[in-house]
């Protein structure tokens, strides 16, 4: 009886081992530093790339990879507890090519503006294909609005596993274009960066 009291008496003034923290989600940033620096447009060099920029990341606040983080934290039902997102890659462009030559655009405005239908050599769509460009590239087909879109292209690991994701937005208004604190800019920016975190979400959810 006396060691069993004994025995209570200690566990009553032992102090109890706190319980493990949950470990929280974690984005880790790999890009590389042409991709992460910059405090302004850039315009992408090279015959095939000409007319499409990357956006800094300092064009908005808080950054993208910070509003990626916040939007996967919200997604997950655990709020992403000890998963981890590497990113490697991460650009946004601002694409103002037009193709000059091809079929007719019928009516189809460019940077909103209509191109007459009686010119036969200019066109929305990448002048080059994809894999001539360094980024940014787009078709004619993707875009829902008649103003130059924003390309979004990521990719990065999730548990390891390969994530890829390129999403195209149409401003809905016409934009500055210069991405610096003009608040359709902005918008348009914020809406390829949500859009974007959507992207991830479902493809690491596969």
């Amino acid at each position: 009886m006396r060691s069993a009291a004994a025995l209570l008496a200690f566990l009553a003034v032992a102090p109890v081992a706190p319980a493990q923290e949950e470990k929280p989600f974690v984005v880790i940033d790999l890009r590389p530093d042409d991709e992460k620096s910059g405090t302004s447009l850039t315009e992408l060099t090279g015959k095939c790339n000409k007319d499409v920029y990357r956006i800094a990341d300092v064009a908005t606040d808080p950054l993208k990879v910070d509003m990626l983080k916040s939007d996967l934290e919200q997604g997950f039902p655990d709020g992403g507890v000890g998963k981890t997102l590497t990113v490697l890659d991460w650009s946004i462009y601002y694409n103002k090519q037009v193709q000059k030559s091809g079929s007719p655009l019928e009516g189809v405005g460019i940077g909103g503006y209509n191109i007459p239908t009686k010119s036969k050599e200019r066109k929305a769509g990448s002048n080059c294909s994809r894999k001539e460009m360094a980024g940014g590239w787009y078709e004619a087909q993707e875009l829902e609005s008649t103003y130059f879109p924003l390309v979004s292209e990521f990719t990065g690991t999730y548990g390891g596993k390969p994530v890829t994701v390129r999403v195209v937005v149409s401003p809905h208004r016409k934009l500055a274009g210069k991405f610096a604190g003009d608040a359709n800019d902005v918008d348009a920016l914020t809406e390829a960066i949500h859009k974007t975190s959507e992207a991830v979400a479902l493809a690491i959810s596969r």
